[in-house]
């Protein structure tokens, strides 16, 4: 450990990471989870150096359409509520990783960098986020990732 900060092997990271929890935490003790208590998501890191990260409410409800072009308006919003993605490129430094956003759902975030700083224990990857100001005081956020473990499935 260096400043309290965990030194980053990239070769750790690499592969599929399934979402344990998210949560925002602040100084005083409140928490509030972004995409509720059993949000679902994946982060895939690989070794070329592209990164895509996804996380979506568990509770979702089933549209009344399979066609997107004619699905009503409000349920257009209801997808965006609990919804979020980006992709890019990333970087890990000795005890940050550095995800340089290219598209997401969000379009302010193109050509923005997002840092996290990770531990990693057994199958488990923590990315914290610094300090933000929402909701009216500042938050740190707190996701933990489990490792996909590759399948043993053959395809035929």
């Amino acid at each position: 450990m260096d400043g309290g900060r965990e030194k980053m092997d990239r070769e750790q990271l690499l592969g599929g990471w399934r979402l344990v929890s998210f949560v925002y935490e602040s100084d005083d003790g409140s928490q509030f989870f972004p995409y509720g208590r059993e949000a679902k998501g994946l982060i895939i890191y690989e070794a070329g150096g592209c990164m895509s990260a996804v996380i979506t409410r568990s509770d979702r409800v089933r549209l009344s359409t399979e066609d997107f072009g004619l699905l009503p308006d409000h349920e257009k919003i209801a997808l965006a509520k609990g919804f979020m993605n980006y992709a890019g490129t990333y970087e890990v430094l000795e005890d940050r990783i550095m995800h340089h956003i290219e598209i997401g759902y969000f379009p302010n975030w193109a050509g923005t960098t997002f840092i996290r700083f990770p531990s990693v224990h057994d199958d488990y990857l923590t990315l914290t986020t610094p300090p933000a100001y929402l909701r009216g005081k500042h938050y740190t956020g707190r996701l933990v990732w489990q490792k996909v473990q590759p399948s043993n499935e053959s395809t035929v």
